[in-house]
């Protein structure tokens, strides 16, 4: 039986080795996680499939760090061995030890930043500053991950930046086409004391040295110092921000301090910016803030970033207004795409557009404007629509002191009866709820009813848009009312409401009014249809745009006395007809609403995309470009595990149940096992007693 047993044994050992082998090569993981959060999306897989040449990421995070840095690293580390599992050998990966100077020294030469970071230690509170940051190499490209600092979308920023990298080599490696780095300094400058502005032509042919090598050698540098008239000509040729200044005897001169990147028709500008001191004094941009601006531009120049058209000229947000405006809106989008501004009543919408943004207009649009967009929704595009109902308008100081209150005006944009047409209605009503962002006053909290918080079944989960969203914040925000084919997106809570007048909103509202009922209201809202168009026939032109204005006058020198005109009735003349009016749309078109503009503006988005409200903006976005994968992988782990409940009186009874029951258990079970045990030690005694009387 022993030798048997031996034998058992080593049979066992030997089968365990050759599992292991066996499963060495035959590797396998399964992903019970919700999302796949461990496993990665089938974006991800292609763009690692598609690299022609050895990806390669360096991973310059420390192994020393305290919670929650730690449970990132192995968060990254497990995300970088799958893509390493499907690179089938074009992908690799390194750990740089940034303990050493050599590490800290390679990391500060890839342009990454050290973050402080706070421990206890030995009962200490410590602060120090690490790395926590990748960096992507793909051929002579260069994209940087950093600071990696949180889980959330952590597959979606390394995806992107593997695409970027791959995109710019791609482009630059398969075209002839140099690219031309022009600095423009008008020597006039170096007299004004700015500080750094005199080594600036130096940095920048070190810059471009560093550029060049990495972009196969497709950079060409020029220094231009251009003076008077040359400086406005360049201004007005390629949009460049001419600097003024005044000598001792008053006169007035131009002059550039610029960077102009160029490639074929395309141009970027990149203006280096001045810095005034406490002391009167000027500085220049840090060298590093220069290269840094350089290499963001000349990914913007030679990537194919899609263009999406962004209405103006009738009041909407401006995209270059960082206060009141959709400058952070710009920003966000720009990551992945190129703003195109439109003035649909002056211009055509170009035919590479396929989404356009309209977003908070204040005026009016012409016929001529709405008819533009409408056979653009025929054509196939998509609309992007914040749309406002009133605007609020704010005294000076100098008003307010003489009493004089905030004004709220009434908009009429024109888009109302056409975006109705097209089944998504705007009310005129705003939208209140008592689940508002609350904010501390004067020491107390108080509930701002204008400010929707959304959270849960209020976004919605079938939705890719909204499916992994949570805690999104709106603003002065008009109902949508429902209609056939509408899809909400967004809701608010049941314990909202709406107004007539935004007068009638404020401060001193503490919840639902007395014989209001509340309920949810749509503030987002998707519509895919192939829609058929507003106008029965074109709109008469509009004769007071400039182009108009010119073809009329062309038309009436055709038609002056002495003037030859073809007749459809002489032999060889022909009748051209010019109407290419679209009466149905040609495909499938997609126009999303939402009901306040202020959802793109510096109080409630990000633009590194930190916040709900931002995911949701670039989500929106992809969905209508016909990337829905970006905004799948946008949203992986961003979902919040959340328990619904239904009665309001449901958690006070969980709570008093494990107050008392728990503890009741405890005593049950501890009073059953004694009872068993004193069974137990009678059946025992009753046996030996047993035992001891038989003969």
């Amino acid at each position: 039986m022993r030798r048997f047993a031996t034998v058992n044994l080593i049979l066992l050992v030997l089968v365990i080795i050759l599992l292991n082998l066996v499963a060495r090569e035959s590797f396998f993981r399964v992903d019970l996680t919700a999302g796949g959060a461990y496993s990665l999306s089938r974006l991800s897989r292609e763009i690692v499939a598609g690299a022609e040449d050895p990806l390669h990421v360096k991973v310059f995070y420390s192994d020393q760090v305290p919670p929650p840095y730690n449970g990132v690293r192995r968060y990254l580390l497990d995300l970088l061995r799958e893509y390493e599992a499907i690179g089938r050998g074009r992908f690799s990966y390194e750990i740089v030890d940034t303990s050493t100077p050599e590490g800290r020294g390679s990391a500060g030469e890839y342009g990454l930043r050290q973050v402080e970071i706070q421990e206890v230690r030995s009962d200490e509170f410590q602060s120090r500053a690490v790395f926590l940051g990748a960096v992507v190499l793909y051929g002579n490209a260069l994209e940087r991950v950093d600071p990696i600092t949180a889980t959330d979308g952590l597959e979606y920023r390394l995806t992107t930046a593997m695409g970027r990298a791959i995109s710019q080599v791609d482009a630059l490696a398969g075209s002839p086409e140099p690219v031309i780095m022009r600095a423009f300094l008008t020597p006039g400058l170096r007299d004004l004391g700015i500080q750094g502005i005199g080594e600036l032509p130096e940095q920048l042919r070190s810059i471009h040295s560093r550029l060049n090598r990495e972009n196969y050698e497709r950079i060409r540098f020029e220094l231009h110092e251009p003076t008077g008239s040359e400086v406005e000509e360049l201004a007005a040729e390629y949009g460049l921000r001419p600097l003024r200044w005044q000598d001792g005897a008053g006169r007035e001169h131009p002059g550039l301090v610029e960077i102009l990147l160029s490639r074929g028709d395309r141009h970027q500008a990149i203006p280096l910016e001045i810095y005034s001191g406490f002391l009167g004094d000027y500085s220049l941009d840090e060298p590093s803030a220069i290269e840094e601006a350089l290499r963001l531009g000349l990914r913007a120049l030679v990537t194919a970033n899609p263009r999406v058209g962004y209405a103006t000229g009738t009041g909407e947000r401006r995209p270059d207004d960082y206060r009141a405006g959709a400058g952070p809106f710009a920003d966000l989008l720009g990551e992945r795409y190129e703003l195109f501004p439109i003035q649909v009543a002056e211009e055509r919408i170009p035919p590479d557009i396929e989404t356009l943004i309209v977003n908070g207009p204040r005026e009016a649009y012409s016929e001529t404007a709405l008819y533009r967009i409408d056979q653009f929704v025929m054509s196939g595009g998509s609309l992007l629509v914040f749309l406002d109902r009133f605007e609020e308008q704010v005294p000076t100081q100098q008003e307010m002191m003489l009493g004089e209150q905030p004004e709220w005006h009434r908009i009429n944009s024109g888009l109302e009866p056409l975006l109705s047409h097209y089944g998504i209605r705007v009310s005129d009503e705003l939208v209140l709820d008592e689940e508002g962002f609350v904010a501390s006053s004067q020491g107390r909290r108080v509930t701002i009813h204008q400010a929707p918080v959304l959270r849960g079944s209020s976004l919605n989960r079938e939705h890719v848009i909204t499916r992994d969203l949570e805690d999104m914040i709106v603003l002065n925000t008009w109902e949508i009312r429902p209609g056939a084919g509408v899809i909400p997106l967004l809701e608010t809570s049941p314990r909202s409401w709406t107004v007539e007048h935004p007068s009638d909103a404020g401060p001193w509202l503490e919840g639902v009014p007395p014989g209001v009922t509340p309920d949810r209201r749509i503030v987002a809202a998707l519509r895919e249809h192939q829609f058929e168009s507003f106008f029965a026939v074109p709109p008469e032109p509009d004769r007071s745009t400039e182009a108009d204005r010119r073809a009329e006058a062309d038309s009436a020198s055709d038609s002056a006395p002495g003037a030859a005109q073809p007749s459809a009735t002489e032999p060889g003349a022909t009748q051209l007809e010019t109407d290419r009016h679209r009466s149905e749309a040609v495909r499938e078109a997609r126009i999303l609403v939402v009901g306040s503009s202020e959802l793109t503006t510096a109080q409630l988005i990000d633009p590194q995309q930190r916040t709900a409200n931002s995911t949701f903006l670039m989500n929106a976005l992809d969905y209508l470009m016909g990337a829905p994968a970006f905004a799948e992988l946008r949203g992986k782990g961003l979902g919040v595990a959340r328990l619904e409940v239904n009665n309001p009186a449901l958690p006070g009874v969980i709570r008093w149940l494990n107050i008392i029951l728990v503890p009741l258990l405890v005593v049950m079970t501890g009073l059953l096992v004694k009872l068993r045990r004193r069974a137990r030690s009678r059946r025992i005694q009753q046996l030996f007693r047993e035992e001891g009387t038989t003969p």
